[in-house]
């Protein structure tokens, strides 16, 4: 039995994922405005992630985006997965999807609380770390990184690289191979812009995680298009 998480994971469109950044967006409350135009520019998916806001500030901020998404886009917001980075009270309190690193809460721990229906995301920096998500089989997502280095994070390890990626990424084909529809997601992060997307998206990942590429863009629904498209262009090179 696939849970209903996995399901909802397959069903959504994470081929351009936005990750937050209150600072370079101008402060928590210009972030609203930044996820709607990445949505309306392209981003298919949404995490809010700031390590110095209190849990209270990011339950309102969850609150915000729902209702800016939903004011603009009507039912299109219900399509688009909004994921807490770390907190999981307030995706407890929220029923919000949760991503976690590997030294956040464990994701076997994070599914225990939150139950079957919210997706769980969970970062992979090595090959190892993705067998071990594979084996303990909770995450729904997994985000693969850092590719390049990255100012946005200041724990972030070292760079995988395109090779390091590929690596991390063989146990995932495998286990794709034996069961797609049971198989986690896979996105890659860290340091991807518009150059950089197209020969990402050509590995074969579900999605690519960006943040300042869109966050302190001057304009971020732009910015988000200029992505989608790279990532297109990635996708229709490697199709046979």
């Amino acid at each position: 039995m696939i849970r209903p998480s996995l399901r909802t994971a397959h069903a959504a469109d994470f081929s351009l994922y936005h990750v937050t950044d209150s600072a370079l967006s101008g402060g928590i409350d210009a972030v609203p405005g930044v996820v709607l135009a990445a949505v309306r520019g392209g981003a298919g998916a949404i995490q809010l992630r700031d390590k110095d806001a209190s849990d209270a500030d990011l339950l309102e901020l969850v609150r915000a985006c729902r209702e800016r998404l939903a004011s603009e886009l009507g039912p299109r917001a219900q399509e688009v997965p909004l994921f807490v980075n770390d907190r999981l009270g307030v995706a407890e309190a929220a029923r919000c999807h949760l991503h976690v690193g590997q030294s956040d809460v464990a994701a076997a721990a994070a599914r225990e609380v939150l139950g079957e229906e919210l997706m769980i995301g969970l970062s992979a920096g090595t090959a190892g770390q993705v067998r071990a998500a594979l084996a303990e089989d909770t995450a729904d997502v997994l985000g693969i990184g850092p590719i390049r280095a990255t100012a946005t994070k200041a724990d972030a390890a070292p760079p995988l690289g395109l090779e390091g990626l590929a690596e991390c990424l063989d146990p995932w084909r495998q286990a794709r191979h034996v069961s797609a529809a049971s198989a986690p997601l896979a996105v890659a992060i860290g340091g991807i812009d518009h150059r950089l997307a197209p020969e990402i998206a050509a590995t074969g990942v579900d999605g690519l995680c960006v943040v300042s590429a869109i966050a302190a863009a001057p304009d971020p629904a732009a910015a988000a298009g200029r992505l989608r498209e790279a990532i297109d262009q990635g996708r229709s090179s490697s199709s046979p």
